[in-house]
């Protein structure tokens, strides 16, 4: 009994580790399929229940499952996909030549009052936006 409980358990492992990163729902034909030894379809089902029932795998239908692992993946790029769209830029690239431009203008004419170029620039594309509200 005991050493079927370790087989069992060594079964697992070896399970959750095949199935923890595949990106495509699986089923118990695939599991059984993909077994280096003979073992029945009854016993993959049962610790299939097992992993269900401790989270680390979602049953997604009648026949296919898929890690829970690979679904939370799958929902944070999405999240995160979502995020980035609304995200205020902290740095914002602007081609070398308008740099050194927005430079020469900045050091020639000291009476406008900026200390660097993000001034310089945050400042022009507020004017720009106000400008195009304004039409």
């Amino acid at each position: 009994m005991k050493t079927s409980l370790l087989r069992e358990e060594r079964l697992k492992e070896q399970l959750l580790e095949f199935v923890e990163e595949r990106e495509e729902p699986f089923d118990i034909n695939l599991l059984v399929n993909r077994c280096l030894q003979p073992v029945p379809a009854t016993i993959i089902r049962d610790v299939l229940c097992e992993l269900v029932e401790e989270g680390k795998v979602i049953r997604i239908d009648d026949q296919h499952y898929m890690s829970t692992r690979v679904l939370m993946k799958r929902w944070l790029r999405q999240k995160i996909k979502r995020n980035e769209e609304n995200v205020d830029f902290d740095e914002l690239e602007v081609p070398k030549n308008l740099l050194e431009e927005i430079s020469k203008l900045l050091r020639k004419r000291p009476e406008l009052g900026y200390i660097d170029e993000s001034d310089f620039i945050r400042d022009a594309i507020r004017r720009s936006l106000y400008k195009r509200q304004g039409d």
